[in-house]
């Protein structure tokens, strides 16, 4: 009977040391499963971005102009937030960013992806979204990216200059004008892609048609013209108006320049919260060169 007791008090103290090896080790084993969890995922990401993201962004997410921006960057992987959730005015996480991105597309083209000269749209690659990944695999793609970053946890983005808005008050006295500089905005900010390249507003420069004058010669004529409803009185402060408040006056014969809904102007209004007095006198310096 002794041996018994013995043999059940020797088993009793094994089973309680295995068991406060495991309750120790448990955190460590645990962190080691999720690192190589995590690393499965980045690896199954990394194979799905190459077929179906590398073509836009590059094979190591660097963008590629005209099709799609930069990924592996410090303006989406680095920072709180980081600059590109702060232009984006979100508020969640980065890999909440990067997923909704990715799930839903961006069926519409943002102020800033127009800027940067990219050509059309992302598509959805959500499930519920039309697209043709589940949740899971774009989980995958969200770590693939996101890893990334770690190359910046160190790093710190530059700086973003602040911008004092210019506003809608077309009376206000601007700095004076550089035409070089206006040029060189209106082409960062994508003005030319819709005015000049593409044609999707009002074209700027003129026509072989001795009727279709350059902006500049154009605008001092539609302050007089039948119907004008804007609030300008020469052709400076048209140019200003049609930067800041574009919906002030739409020319007539123009209805693609519309939106049907409501009729009012394709080009969007918030220039007067984004552009600082300086860039609206250096973009009207270089429009009034156009004749």
């Amino acid at each position: 009977m002794t041996w018994r007791v013995i043999v059940g008090t020797l088993s009793f103290v094994i089973t309680m040391i295995l068991l406060g090896y495991v309750a120790v080790t448990e955190q460590d084993r645990m962190a080691n499963f999720d690192i190589a969890y995590q690393a499965r995922r980045v690896e199954s990401g990394g194979s799905m971005f190459e077929n179906n993201c590398a073509s836009c962004h590059g094979l190591a997410g660097q963008g590629i102009p005209g099709l799609g921006p930069a990924l592996n960057t410090p303006e989406l992987l680095a920072g709180s937030p980081p600059a590109r959730l702060a232009e984006a005015a979100f508020e969640g996480t980065v890999d909440n960013y990067i997923r909704s991105t990715i799930a839903s597309g961006r069926p519409r083209m943002s102020e800033w992806a127009r800027a940067q000269g990219f050509r059309g749209p992302m598509p959805t690659w959500g499930e519920a979204y039309g697209g043709p990944l589940r949740d899971d695999q774009i989980d995958d793609l969200v770590a693939y990216i996101t890893n990334w970053g770690l190359a910046y946890a160190n790093v710190t983005p530059e700086a973003q200059p602040t911008v004092v808005p210019v506003g809608t008050d077309i009376n206000q006295e601007l700095p004076a004008g550089d035409a070089t500089a206006g040029e060189a905005l209106a082409t960062s900010a994508g003005c030319t892609a819709c005015h000049v390249t593409a044609l999707v507003g009002p074209a700027w420069l003129a026509s072989a048609d001795p009727n279709e004058q350059g902006v500049g010669t154009r605008a001092a004529a539609r302050v007089s013209a039948a119907g004008y409803t804007g609030a300008a009185t020469d052709a400076h402060t048209y140019l200003f108006e049609s930067i800041v408040d574009p919906h002030a006056y739409i020319v007539d014969g123009n209805p693609a320049y519309t939106n049907p809904a409501n009729g009012d102007s394709l080009m969007p209004a918030t220039y007067a919260t984004t552009l600082s007095a300086q860039n609206v006198a250096d973009l009207i310096a270089y429009l009034e060169t156009l004749e």
